[in-house]
């Protein structure tokens, strides 16, 4: 499944992670916004659609071997049979195997609200799967089956820090309800964001790609050359129709990084849930070299400033507003860069610098231990309930 997201560029979050999630599967697509986008466009969660208004084409030719052709081939017969499809109460997504253990990767949007779905490996093999561990901010979730079919092969898992735009990616999933369809493009873009979640955060470090990826495709993986996975196919971008009705892929797809993949899921499996770094700071528009220039301003980078008296930052002496330049020596030239850098790279408990510029010209670094994300659907229930 693949969800819509409304593409008009929001305001910088007051929260350093801002993340999405992106919504359950069901038979309609549903909104939510990401930045950095045209006007217009919409990111979309992959859902359900029947088989029987697809247009069914004739396959193209037999590669010769060594060429892309017969690298996609070779890649899909050797990781198809371990993506599942997944449904769960009329809707669909995709999923795949990362061990022996009969532990599958999916996103929390096909699975959301659920602690049982089908699990269809291919022919004809079903088995019950049983939630057991989701992660909204992420939007990834966990599936445990008891029964594997014989002979299929856990996924291997790629490195996406190693990621360059330009390398072949290749998408296998469920569009459209289509079982197991593989399509191919390329690393369009790296390190986007994607939000907003309900929580109010972002997924960082997320990887663009033109390959294309539609409705049902949500929760399967994004391999790379080699029959890595590089990503989980989470979302796409798309524009709705000037009647309002469902909308159509843009060869604009995104899929969450698998180094936060290899983060998140082992605690999910040991413990059901994750925990997301948290500094506790608004970020504002990046100050570019010309607007320095014109307001009169220290340095370009980017303002932030603490929003969470009792965060990381607060508590680690950051008071006003302030441009950071850099976090632990790399540079930064947008929010996006920050939340993926701390999603990536750090865990509650490290220790980051921030190179900050002060209002009177002077940089400095301040040494923050980085906090565990509050969890703001909690905070929001416990606000109604003690005003």
């Amino acid at each position: 499944m693949l969800r819509p997201i409304d593409y008009r560029k929001p305001r910088l979050a007051l929260l350093v992670l801002i993340m999405l999630i992106l919504t359950a599967c069901t038979q309609n697509l549903t909104e939510s916004s990401t930045p950095d986008v045209t006007p217009g466009l919409s990111v979309a969660a992959v859902d359900t659609v029947s088989s029987d208004s697809i247009a069914l084409q004739s396959p193209g030719l037999q590669g010769e071997p060594g060429t892309l052709e017969q690298i996609i081939a070779t890649i899909y017969t050797n990781a198809a049979p371990a993506v599942v499809r997944i449904e769960q109460r009329g809707g669909l997504g995709s999923g795949f195997l990362i061990d022996n253990q009969g532990h599958i990767v999916t996103n929390n949007h096909v699975v959301a609200g659920q602690s049982r779905v089908r699990v269809l490996f291919s022919g004809l093999f079903e088995t019950p799967g049983e939630v057991i561990g989701t992660d909204p901010d992420s939007d990834l979730a966990v599936v445990r089956v008891t029964d594997i079919p014989a002979g299929v092969q856990p996924l291997r898992l790629g490195d996406s820090d190693q990621l360059q735009v330009g390398q072949i990616t290749i998408a296998i999933g469920n569009p459209l309800g289509q079982d197991r369809t593989v399509t191919s493009g390329i690393v369009s873009a790296l390190g986007r964001t994607l939000a907003e979640t309900p929580g109010g955060f972002s997924i960082g470090g997320i990887v663009q790609t033109d390959a294309a990826i539609n409705p049902g495709n949500s929760g399967g993986p994004l391999l790379n050359a080699q029959g890595e996975v590089i990503g989980v196919n989470t979302a796409i971008a798309a524009i709705p129709d000037r009647f309002g009705g469902q909308q159509a892929s843009q060869g604009i797809g995104f899929a969450v990084p698998v180094n936060l993949v290899k983060k998140v899921v082992p605690a999910l499996i040991e413990q059901g849930r994750y925990e997301h770094p948290y500094l506790g700071i608004g970020i504002g528009e990046p100050i570019t070299t010309f607007v320095a220039q014109q307001q009169g301003l220290p340095s370009p980078g980017l303002p932030i400033s603490p929003n969470d008296r009792n965060g990381p930052a607060f508590q680690a002496g950051l008071r006003d507003t302030v441009i950071l330049v850099a976090i632990d020596g790399q540079a930064v030239a947008s929010g996006d860069d920050i939340i993926s850098y701390l999603e990536i790279q750090t865990q509650p408990g490290d220790t980051v610098t921030l190179t900050i510029v002060q209002a009177n010209g002077e940089q400095t670094d301040l040494s923050v231990t980085v906090g565990t994300r509050p969890d703001v659907q909690m905070e929001r229930r416990r606000q109604r309930r003690f005003p």
